[in-house]
């Protein structure tokens, strides 16, 4: 018997359903900061326990080749097979999917990306633009740690969240608006295999394999439930840098660092899941109109970098070092404001 769950990402609603409880129950604590009543939905995600309709499924040639998966077209169905393992099929002018698949954490991971892709698209249509960043609040002032992909962050994020006066608006990407307003995007965290910190009850804390890497811990934000920030204007932007030697340090940059750096993550978006396979358009027309994403990305962009002061964050080898050099900046930052 099928059984649905509902996300309310800043009004942009979101419907999962399926018979495997399990499977459901894991969506529903990656994204439960999001979790909402049923609601009319504006995009629709099926979970089927089978392989698919494999007998049936149209001879059209594959338009696009992933590490994770092949996609072919067929006018306005889009099928993603993910080489046997599991099928996704997309009515994309409808915000439909179905995905198949007899693997629990294949299917846990198909989906929560799926979702990804289609809150992504949605935030551009709403002129909200997701940071590849760890953002937190200190003093009422949202504060953005640009790190590339294993850089940190999460390292850094947990460290934070156990200090008084800060709070945590993403680990991963952070939301912007264009009038500098940062909005909370808290998902679980993912933590590798032994890494875990210790004190989380057992209850927060779930072993997952994916597609492409080894097996990760997930920590369920509902664990931080109380750490999470409200959203608030931005404060100050970090450029992370990792060094092999030296001391940790944070110290004033100037503006144009900062803008090749959310040209990077933010505008192009390296590092954040952008679900290419979801959302790749063929027209020349709507190759046009991504365009026009990337400039209204680049202008909230820099309406941020205005609005804030710029600092270099030199991460040293010492990971304890760099988290109190952190934490130390954090707890001045109020009194540095402008």
């Amino acid at each position: 018997m099928n059984r649905e769950i509902f996300f309310d990402f800043f009004g942009f609603r979101v419907a999962v359903k399926g018979s495997n409880a399990e499977i459901l129950e894991d969506v529903d604590r990656d994204f439960s900061y999001f979790s909402t009543g049923m609601a009319k939905a504006d995009a629709q995600l099926e979970l089927v326990g089978d392989h698919g309709p494999r007998d049936l499924l149209p001879q059209v040639k594959a338009t696009l080749h992933t590490p994770r998966n092949i996609v072919y077209r067929d006018g306005d169905l889009t099928y993603i097979d993910y080489f046997g393992r599991a099928l996704t099929v997309c009515w994309v002018k409808e915000g439909r999917c179905r995905i198949f698949c007899l693997d629990r954490d294949l299917a846990h991971e198909i989906a929560f990306l799926t979702i990804l892709s289609q809150v992504g698209e949605s935030l551009d249509a709403m002129d909200l633009l997701r940071v590849h960043a760890l953002g937190v609040e200190a003093g009422g002032r949202a504060v953005l740690i640009l790190l590339p992909m294993a850089g940190g962050k999460t390292t850094l994020a947990l460290k934070l969240l156990g200090l008084e006066g800060v709070k945590l608006l993403s680990e991963d990407s952070p939301v912007l608006s264009a009038n500098g307003l940062v909005l909370p995007f808290p998902l679980r965290i993912g933590v590798r295999v032994g890494s875990e910190p210790s004190g989380i009850p057992m209850k927060y804390l779930r072993t997952v394999k994916r597609m492409e890497f080894g097996p990760k811990t997930l920590i369920d934000i509902e664990y931080f439930r109380d750490k999470i920030a409200a959203p608030c204007q931005i404060g100050a932007i970090l450029l992370g840098e990792r060094w092999l030697a030296g001391k940790s340090s944070i110290l004033p940059e100037r503006r144009q660092p900062a803008i090749n750096a959310f040209i990077k993550n933010a505008v192009v978006g390296l590092g954040l899941y952008q679900g290419i396979e979801f959302v790749l358009e063929r027209s020349g027309w709507e190759v046009l109109a991504k365009a026009g994403v990337a400039f209204s990305r680049l202008k909230t962009s820099l309406s941020a970098i205005r609005r804030s002061q710029i600092f270099r964050f030199r991460m040293g080898p010492d990971a304890e070092e760099s988290a109190e050099v952190l934490a130390a900046f954090l707890d001045e930052f109020p009194g540095m404001r402008n």
